[in-house]
């Protein structure tokens, strides 16, 4: 299976402190990779570096074979890349639907259709309306579509962020913690969500705590410690490597 990620020697220093050092893997096609490790083991920072937020110190990023370090955020969004984050980042007070719509690829109204009130105008808005709505109903929210952001619960507020993302049409999606305030039934969802976006064109890197969410739904798993990676392979395969046993999964269980 080719590679539509591949990271090559990876390395990024803040001052004189390493956070990640020779970060080499690569994420398949139409594969869900984990991506796990202690807090403060450099996931987040990794994922900014991918996703254009950093550019690494060293090495190289590649997306479908052509290397992207270094781009700003915007040109590897255009480019596929698409992410959530650890905190949330929404407007508490539009509307899911409108917090959603930011980030369709859809015709804008001008100038003159709002000053006229032009029917493009009306049409273009009940069109984003109706795509951000199909998109909540994907993450199992469409009920939700003209709730303030500000009024939902904190894991509705995480199934928003994951609309939105999806709505960019991304290959590449990112996915910093999503099941973090969720409930037992909405991680149940979530899994089943994640589990489908490859179906869907949507290529998926994972970065998250809950282990039974991530041993359920990824293919392969990196593990990453003190800013390198430390093991790689099947869930299983992983979850029984003494580095990890000793570096997270057994810090866990204590």
């Amino acid at each position: 299976m080719s590679a539509l990620l591949e990271l090559r020697g990876v390395a990024r220093r803040f001052g004189g402190v390493a956070a990640l050092s020779d970060v080499s893997f690569a994420v398949p096609v139409g594969a869900v990779v984990g991506l796990i490790g202690p807090n403060g083991s450099g996931k987040t920072t990794l994922m900014n570096v991918i996703s254009g937020v950093d550019a690494p110190t060293e090495g190289a990023v590649l997306l479908d074979g052509t290397p992207v370090q270094g781009l700003p955020a915007h040109v590897l969004a255009r480019r596929g890349i698409a992410r959530t984050f650890q905190h949330i980042r929404l407007i508490p007070d539009l509307t899911a639907a409108q917090n959603v719509a930011l980030a369709l690829h859809a015709p804008s109204a001008g100038a003159v259709d709002i000053l006229l009130r032009l029917p493009r105008l009306g049409r273009i808005e009940t069109a984003r309306h109706d795509r951000s709505t199909t998109l909540l109903a994907k993450v199992g929210i469409g009920h939700h579509a003209r709730t303030p952001a500000g009024d939902l619960s904190y894991g509705d507020r995480r199934r928003v962020e994951i609309a939105r993302a999806l709505a960019a049409v991304p290959r590449l999606l990112l996915l910093d913690e999503p099941a973090a305030g969720m409930t037992h039934g909405e991680r149940t969802s979530l899994r089943d969500l994640i589990a489908g976006l490859p179906a869907l064109g949507v290529t998926v890197l994972l970065v998250e705590h809950d282990m039974d969410l991530v041993m359920g739904v990824c293919d392969e798993i990196r593990v990453l410690n003190q800013g390198q990676i430390i093991a790689s392979g099947a869930p299983e395969a992983v979850r029984a490597d003494p580095r990890v046993i000793e570096a997270y999964l057994g810090a866990e269980d204590a």
